[in-house]
């Protein structure tokens, strides 16, 4: 079953996408054949939250579009730089610089004026798994395509004020996913996946009793 707004695919059980709203179809309508050639720029910026930002008004209107991910720059501290371009066809070029308010195809990598030494960034990085507190690897996966029944831990149930669409909000900003459901009217829970319980409920944590992220 498929998602006819995200084209996200669920598994047999699922009838309905728990993030477009939308009730599952079993086959997706084919997608106009595109070249990659004929993409242009429209975005290109160093911030992956502005990134997603830009790709979630573009698949709001429902504009295709295409992510490139390119690692710039890596740092004497073995710190890597992304940058995030975001391609469109040329058709969709005039809708998606008035749904973005904008007059021309933006840039806005900052300028780098550190004198911190840059390398080569074709350089393999070294194994730095045994102090990696899984936040790069989340950084990078996260525009990987993923499924919603996949979030199977329970991260927040509604106690009183509704928050989850500032949890929600919070989750995607932090690069976590996360699913929100219901089982009996009023009530809200939020799920996620097992491997991003513990920084989830960090964040969760924070929102709701006001403590600082440790």
């Amino acid at each position: 079953m498929y998602c006819p707004e995200c084209r996200a695919e669920y598994r047999t059980g699922f009838s309905h996408c728990t993030d477009c709203d939308m009730d599952l179809v079993p086959e997706l309508p084919e997608e106009k054949p595109s070249s990659e050639e004929a993409l242009m720029l429209l975005w290109e910026c160093a911030d992956e939250t502005e990134c997603l930002g830009v790709c979630r008004d573009l698949r709001n209107a429902d504009i295709p579009y295409k992510i490139e991910q390119i690692p710039y720059e890596r740092t004497i501290r073995m710190h890597v730089s992304w940058h995030y371009r975001i391609l469109i066809s040329p058709d969709d070029l005039d809708r998606a610089k008035q749904l973005l308010g904008i007059d021309a195809p933006q840039h806005t990598i900052p300028s780098d004026d550190d004198d911190e030494e840059v390398f080569d960034p074709a350089l393999e990085l070294p194994d730095t798994s045994a102090s990696s507190i899984g936040e790069p690897k989340r950084r990078d996966t996260y525009l990987d395509p993923w499924y919603p029944e996949d979030a199977t831990v329970e991260l927040w149930s509604q106690d009183g004020d509704d928050l989850s669409s500032g949890i929600q909000l919070s989750l995607d900003t932090n690069r976590i996913h996360c699913r929100c459901d219901s089982d009996k009217p009023g009530a809200k829970k939020i799920f996620g996946r097992p491997e991003d319980e513990s920084f989830a409920r960090e964040i969760i944590r924070e929102i709701v009793e006001g403590t600082p992220l440790k």
